[in-house]
């Protein structure tokens, strides 16, 4: 496929791109895991009303040939395990039937009913064995155990031998509700991200599960930032694995990165002094993020100055290096 393109000034009339980061959030869903959680999640203080059209039609005006669902904050925990397990297989079985029903416009990262890890486990074997999924969903924590944690290990090592991809999407800050009037999902999830990616390197987990593609959302939240304050302050600590300038480096450029509304040119910028440019990827928020939203990352794109190369990898080329059945 040749170069994609588009213009500031209005919708996207070219078609290719693959859209890594987009929410699948049915009805049933929505009643399953009540729709105050959702909304207390999300800037606008509501749980959008989405179906597949409206994905599609999202979809077509970006410029989107490809969307991959995931489950977003809260995740699909109602709080007891059974009714958990169950909204967990129901959603996956859903996203599966819209990915078979729309060949080449959807793939769907699983759901898994975290915090139970042992049915989550066998929610691996039926999300990529039975339903086909293209990998796996996990938020940034659960009850406070961030991602990366000794606890994910019997997970992360089955999910290690298949090679498989786990997106890692953040969440809010167990016990910490942030600040009157400002969403989660403006300040702390972007923070959360940075805690987990913390973890992971504190682990050394870019090494212990080496065949794991884990993507990161959001540019990764601040770790950009403080990557350079991490890699020294963590040279003091020897139980810090990742730790020091070049082992951080090394871990961080190991991982996928959503540009998800962090196209900015500062942030943007930051990123891509940390990971490689064949490690970004395009994504959007659909549903949580709308039209208005999606045309700000649009034009920020346009305005970076990409090469033809260049903007053909971060649309849709960096992402077929995972997803390649989408080519």
């Amino acid at each position: 496929m040749g170069q994609t393109t588009h213009t500031t000034d209005g919708p996207d009339m070219t078609r290719g791109r693959i859209d890594v980061h987009h929410h699948f959030l049915s009805r049933e869903y929505v009643k399953g895991i009540g729709p105050e959680q959702i909304a207390a999640q999300g800037s606008s203080r509501s749980a959008p009303d989405w179906t597949v059209e409206t994905s599609l039609e999202l979809m077509d005006h970006a410029g989107i040939e490809t969307a991959i669902f995931s489950i977003s904050a809260p995740g699909v925990d109602t709080g007891k395990r059974d009714a958990s397990v169950r909204l967990c297989r129901q959603s996956n079985e859903a996203q599966a039937r819209l990915a078979g029903d729309y060949p080449g416009r959807f793939g769907f990262f699983a759901a898994l009913p975290l915090p139970y890890f042992e049915a989550a486990g066998a929610e691996v074997t039926a999300a990529l064995d039975s339903l086909k999924a293209d990998g796996v969903t996990i938020l940034t924590n659960y009850g406070g155990k961030y991602f990366g944690d000794p606890v994910y290990w019997p997970l992360l090592e089955d999910l290690n031998e298949r090679g498989a991809i786990v997106f890692i999407h953040p969440t809010s800050p167990y016990r910490f509700d942030g600040f009157t009037g400002v969403s989660p999902s403006t300040l702390e999830f972007p923070f959360d991200t940075t805690r987990a990616l913390a973890c992971c390197l504190y682990h050394g987990i870019a090494q212990r599960f080496a065949k794991i593609k884990f993507i990161w959302s959001h540019a990764g939240g601040a770790m950009p930032y403080v990557a350079g304050r991490m890699a020294v302050l963590s040279e003091r600590n020897p139980e810090f694995i990742d730790r020091g300038l070049d082992r951080v480096a090394a871990a961080l450029r190991s991982f996928y990165y959503d540009i998800t509304q962090s196209a900015s040119r500062a942030t943007f910028g930051a990123l891509r002094e940390i990971a490689p440019f064949e490690n970004l990827l395009f994504g959007t928020d659909c549903p949580m993020a709308g039209k208005p939203q999606v045309d700000v990352t649009l034009r920020q794109i346009a305005e970076m100055g990409l090469t033809g190369a260049q903007q053909h990898a971060l649309d849709r080329g960096n992402a077929l290096r995972l997803l390649p059945r989408f080519a």
